[in-house]
């Protein structure tokens, strides 16, 4: 099966949809980030007395920010997935 040709408004959505990947990566990133500081390097610290207690209080906020990051990255994702029905206009069987 030969694909389509691809026009302007096809481009335009492969453009929003690869820049939709691309955020979700981001927010994975932050994601992973957050939640590896708040639940292994912050107690870590606390642990060899490398910082003090006070910092105890700052691991809710790397969980809030780990929770909002992977909400945004599932929002995106979704986002991404209603986007890959553009894939369909040029090119029917995109799941093999």
């Amino acid at each position: 099966m030969d694909p389509a040709a691809i026009g302007t408004d096809q481009w335009k959505e492969i453009g929003s949809l690869l820049t939709n990947l691309w955020i979700v990566v981001f927010f994975i990133v932050v994601f992973a980030t957050n939640l590896i500081l708040g639940h292994n390097m912050v107690p870590s610290l606390l642990y060899t007395k490398d910082v003090p207690q006070i910092a105890q209080k700052v691991r809710p906020v790397f969980y809030l920010f780990a929770v909002v990051s992977f909400a945004a990255a599932m929002v995106f994702l979704t986002m991404v997935i209603i986007e890959a029905d553009v894939m369909r206009d040029f090119w029917a069987d995109y799941w093999i």
